[in-house]
C-alpha cells in the first residue's frame, strides 16, 4: 500500500467521489475537487491510500489556529468498506501525523462523534489522542446515512506530537449501565480519573435509543468538562466502553 500526497486530477476525482462511498452522502455534498486543489496547494494536506492502483482511502487536513496557536486540522479520513479492520486507517493518520511534523506542527486536530464508540476507541486509545471541546450539534442536523435522525455533536480530538500521552492505571467507575443499552440516569464526579460507560454498538437503527444516549453523553461529558476533566483514554469490555476521563492539572494540559 502506497500513502502519498494526492497529485493528479484523477486523483482529486476519486477523493470527490469516495466520500459519498464512505458515508452514503445524500444531501450532504462532499468536499468538491476544486477546493481540494486549493487546500492541497496552500498549506493543506490531502493524502491517498492506494492499493493495486485504487484508492482506498484518503484524508483531507488543512491549517488551523486558536487563540495564537497553530495546528493541522484534520477533517476527514476514511477508508473503503472492504478495506476496513486491516489497519489501512490507522496507518493513514500515522502517515498524516509524520507529515505534520514535517510541516512544523506539533499538534492534529479532528472531530469524532463520542456515541460512535468504535470511533472514540480508535482516536484515543489508538491514535494516543486526548479528546475535549465539546461541541454541541456541530454540522446541525445532516443527511448522510451515518448521521440522520441525531444531532450532530462532537468533540475535538487533540494528538499531540511533542510530548508522551499519560494514561490512568486506575480510576472510579462515575457510571455504569445496569440495563443494558439503556442510558444511566446519573453519574457521580470525584477523584482524578473517572470511567462512563457506553454501549459498544450505538448506531442509528433504533432512532429513540440514540437519541437518549445523545443527551446523556451530552449532559456527561459537557459537565465533566466544566470541572476540568478531559477524555485520555477508551477501554474496551465485552459488550460497552469505558470512557476515562482524567484532571487537566494531572495530565498537565492548559
Amino acid at each position: 500500500m502506497e500513502i502519498r500526497k494526492a497529485k493528479t486530477i484523477e486523483e482529486y476525482k476519486a477523493v470527490e467521489s469516495i466520500q459519498r462511498v464512505i458515508w452514503g452522502m445524500m444531501e450532504e455534498p462532499p468536499t468538491p475537487l476544486p477546493i481540494l486543489v486549493a487546500m492541497n496547494s496552500n498549506g493543506g494536506l490531502i493524502e491517498i491510500a492506494k492499493e493495486d492502483e485504487k484508492i482506498i482511502g484518503f484524508s483531507l487536513a488543512f491549517p488551523g489556529v486558536s487563540e495564537g496557536h497553530r495546528y493541522l486540522y484534520s477533517h476527514m479520513a476514511g477508508v473503503l468498506q472492504e478495506y476496513r479492520n486491516k489497519s489501512i486507517g490507522f496507518d493513514i493518520k500515522m502517515h498524516q501525523f509524520e507529515e505534520a511534523r514535517t510541516m512544523g506542527y506539533s499538534e492534529v486536530r479532528w472531530t469524532f462523534d463520542p456515541m460512535k464508540t468504535r470511533n472514540a476507541f480508535f482516536n484515543v486509545h489508538k491514535l494516543g489522542a486526548y479528546a475535549f471541546d465539546y461541541k454541541i450539534n456541530y454540522y446541525g442536523v445532516m443527511g448522510s446515512k451515518e448521521n440522520e435522525g441525531v444531532e450532530s455533536d462532537r468533540i475535538e480530538a487533540h494528538k499531540f506530537l511533542d510530548r508522551d500521552k499519560i494514561l490512568s492505571d486506575r480510576f472510579d467507575v462515575a457510571a455504569k449501565i445496569s440495563n443494558y443499552p439503556t442510558p444511566w440516569n446519573a453519574f457521580d464526579i470525584k477523584g482524578e480519573s473517572l470511567a462512563i460507560e457506553v454501549p459498544f454498538e450505538l448506531g442509528n437503527n433504533d432512532l429513540e435509543l440514540a437519541r437518549k444516549w445523545r443527551l446523556t453523553l451530552r449532559k456527561a461529558i459537557t459537565s465533566l468538562e466544566a470541572m476540568n476533566y478531559i477524555m485520555n483514554d477508551v477501554i474496551k469490555n465485552e459488550n460497552s466502553v469505558y470512557m476515562i476521563f482524567t484532571s487537566r492539572k494531572k495530565l498537565g494540559i492548559d
